[in-house]
């Protein structure tokens, strides 16, 4: 197959101009053509990152987590066996109770849940059995009010995310579909003559759009269709370029369509600067449907990216962007190592535990104690 080419309508001349429904068309496959690239840019970065993020970042991670554990030892081992002022005391506790429930509920660390219910005034299992009831509770509540749906535990199950979205998806579906349907049955109800008439002649509308991305598949498929080749290499080209257009075809991509047909020269330049008043109007409609479902498409990917990488909504974000916070997020991690393992050194001391103590205040919000916004250990606050 030639090389990949743009379908554009040209002028003849210098002097002629494009009219706006041929203008139009242009801009459509630019912006396809554009979000078609920025999609195949998005694949191959995240599989990079995926797999950087599970063979570099992971390993530094599960290190952090377990200098951490070893802080958490290391603070129990000096708060049994030193003495310690009531303030100090108070210090302490709440550094081991909040890294102690960082590691249990984020890494499975249960072996730390004896030191968590022995600083802590609440068994750590009861406690997380009573958030995770009042997180039920409020998601019920959420969705019974914002959606009109009848949950009940079953349906919310917050050990089993994945599960618990695609239930209350169906979920929504269903009670979506009963909407529309009773919607539906209330407009027609009130629908007049004339509105009924503009329906009908919508849905010729439409038929006449599938009808023309139908025609340029069956040209296709006559020139292309390997059963009819005897030569063997030839048969081996048409039949991949054959799966080329049935991708293409199910996915409604009339640009791939157009791009196949210059491509094997079923079609010329001429042919696509003279295309005729409504076959120009039906492509065109196709063409921006196309454009929205890539659009859509890269959206959901990027939101699915930033929560991934905890990005804000309005925050640029792009391929490059992504491949910058991997590495941001493993020299911060590789720094946290750095950090925990000069404390770990410097909090066997016993004195030097007690005058970086003395600097350190409990914070008022919750926070994550050696994961953000603690002072290095060690270092005064």
């Amino acid at each position: 197959m030639a090389a990949h080419q743009i379908v554009y309508i040209k002028t003849a001349t210098a002097q002629t101009r494009l009219s706006p429904s041929q203008k139009k068309f242009n801009t459509l496959i630019k912006k396809i053509d554009a979000q078609k690239n920025l999609l195949r840019e998005w694949e191959v970065i995240c599989e990079q990152c995926s797999r950087d993020a599970v063979e570099k970042l992971e390993p530094l991670r599960k290190t952090l987590y377990s200098h951490q554990a070893d802080m958490v030892w290391l603070l129990d081992q000096q708060f049994t066996n030193q003495k310690f002022t009531a303030s100090q005391r108070a210090k302490l506790t709440h550094l081991i109770t909040k890294t102690c429930e960082e590691l249990i509920a984020f890494n499975q660390r249960d072996d730390l849940k004896d030191i968590f219910n022995k600083y802590s005034a609440d068994d750590f299992d009861s406690l997380d059995q009573a958030n995770e009831d009042l997180t039920r509770e409020m998601m019920k509540a959420m969705f019974e009010e914002n959606f009109g749906l009848s949950l009940d535990e079953a349906d919310l199950d917050l050990n089993d995310p994945k599960g618990t979205a695609e239930r209350l998806a169906g979920k929504l579906e269903q009670q979506k579909e009963y909407d529309e349907g009773e919607r539906v049955k209330w407009q027609q109800s009130k629908k007049k003559a004339k509105q009924l008439a503009k329906e009908a002649k919508d849905l010729e509308e439409a038929g006449k759009v599938s009808k023309s991305i139908q025609a340029v598949y069956r040209q296709l498929v006559g020139a292309l269709h390997p059963d009819r080749e005897p030569d063997l290499a030839e048969r081996a080209r048409k039949t991949e370029l054959m799966q080329q257009v049935t991708v293409a075809y199910s996915e409604k991509d009339l640009l791939k369509l157009l791009e196949l047909q210059l491509a094997i020269e079923q079609i010329d330049q001429s042919q696509l600067n003279n295309m005729n008043a409504d076959r120009l109007k039906h492509y065109t409609k196709i063409l921006s449907n196309q454009l929205r479902e890539l659009e859509d498409e890269v959206f959901f990917r990027e939101s699915e990216i930033r929560q991934m990488l905890n990005v804000s909504p309005f925050e640029r974000l792009s391929p490059k962007r992504m491949v910058g916070l991997l590495k941001r997020d493993m020299r911060e991690v590789q720094s946290m190592i750095v950090r925990i393992q000069h404390d770990l050194q410097t909090f066997r001391d016993v004195k030097q535990l007690k005058a970086w103590l003395k600097g350190y205040r409990i914070p008022e919000t919750e926070f994550d104690p050696f994961f953000d916004g603690l002072p290095p250990f060690g270092h005064k606050p």
